[in-house]
């Protein structure tokens, strides 16, 4: 193991943390005068010393081999960091070092925990005292902090976000396109916890079209949470623009940007409803279609937008409940055709049964490739009095 201090790796290269090895190495002999009764020490000590370092040889020569299976190299990480937690004590770098190894090579659903959270939480505290409180090095610990979350935590999210800030703000002149990427990577991990961040989307949004372009797919990503963010506080037009500005960007050989197209063009069907927006309605069922059909989805079976029916007044005035059963195609557009009542409580029920299902959006079905008229959708819609 060398002496020199490796410069940390970051997540864009290899997230492995390298030790510290002059601190592994430099350990001081305890004092001959220490009292006889402590004189096993230095014998447990180098007993520790030597557990540690077989383990993590091993780890690191397992590290080294490509044929090494994910599984064998997680337990010889956690492995390394249980035998350094008992060399170089919990609050040591090194320690910490090895506690975000192990954390690394989890995949995203194991590492979401009590457990793994103390953990990344703990790396966080040893780095901040390592490094400082605006130190890049702190970034990987935050980031997983968050990522380990197991449910939502106010504090705790609140406390992250301005240790996050605080780097941001002393990193953001000199390394803009960096800070860029992990505040996108932080803002997901929010995301993830329930976390409506508009603000934040529509920064990096603006940040990521400044700086990569329109059709970068960082741009394309923040575009499409932002439009979310917009939705989710009733601001369908901004929404719309935004989704609009995703489904027209270059996709070509970018698998991530198509499925966010893909999932663009979802929502815009059901904002275009809601504003009776009718020939954009059907452009993007078409596109809709087109897609799904291209990447190999199956048929989706679920209405993308549904009109829900009117209870009629006179029914609502007598008292009473009904259902009525439905029948109908789904024509190559992706609406409701041929829409044939199956029975119904009464004529009222029936006729705004059928006024609501003509007004439903389905993804065009496709056989070999061409859209085809999908037959017999059934359906049955009941109608209830709210109770007291």
């Amino acid at each position: 193991m060398s002496d020199s201090r490796l410069i940390p790796a970051h997540r864009k290269v290899s997230r492995l943390r390298p030790l510290l090895s002059a601190t592994l190495l430099g350990l001081a002999v305890m004092s001959a005068s220490v009292s006889s009764a402590v004189h096993a020490a230095p014998v447990v000590q180098e007993s520790a010393k030597q557990n540690f370092q077989e383990v993590y040889q091993a780890f690191q020569q397992a590290e080294a081999d490509p044929n090494t299976p994910k599984s064998e190299l997680q337990q010889l990480a956690f492995a390394s960091y249980m035998r350094g937690r008992e060399y170089f004590g919990a609050d040591h770098i090194n320690t910490a070092n090895l506690a975000l190894n192990h954390l690394l090579l989890l995949d995203a659903a194991q590492r979401v925990g009590e457990q793994q959270h103390a953990l990344a939480a703990l790396v966080v505290r040893v780095f901040e005292d390592e490094y400082g409180s605006s130190a890049i090095e702190l970034l990987d610990p935050l980031l997983l902090a968050l990522e380990t979350m197991p449910e939502v935590n106010e504090e705790r999210i609140s406390d992250y976000e301005l240790k996050f800030a605080e780097i941001f703000s002393a990193r953001k002149t000199e390394n803009p396109t960096f800070v860029l990427a992990v505040k996108t990577a932080m803002a997901e991990q929010l995301l993830r916890l329930n976390q409506s961040r508009p603000n934040l989307w529509t920064s990096l949004y603006q940040d990521s079209r400044e700086q990569l372009g329109e059709d970068h797919p960082s741009t394309i990503k923040t575009a499409f949470y932002a439009a979310m963010e917009d939705a989710g506080n009733d601001r369908l037009k901004a929404a719309i623009d935004k989704l609009e500005r995703v489904v027209s960007a270059d996709a070509a050989g970018k698998s991530a940007v198509i499925q966010l197209q893909l999932a663009a063009y979802y929502r815009l069907v059901s904002f275009y409803g809601r504003l009776d927006e009718y020939e954009k309605v059907t452009a993007a069922l078409t596109r809709l279609g087109q897609m799904n059909n291209e990447l190999g989805g199956g048929l989706v079976e679920e209405a993308l937008f549904r009109v829900t029916p009117e209870f009629p007044a006179a029914e609502a005035q007598a008292g009473r409940e009904g259902s009525v059963e439905l029948i109908y195609d789904v024509g190559r557009n992706g609406r409701p055709q041929n829409i044939r009542i199956v029975s119904e409580t009464s004529a009222a029920f029936g006729q705004s049964a059928r006024d609501a299902v003509a007004g439903w959006l389905y993804v065009p079905a496709y056989e070999n490739g061409n859209p085809v008229v999908r037959k017999n959708v059934e359906v049955q819609l009941d109608f209830a009095l709210q109770k007291d």
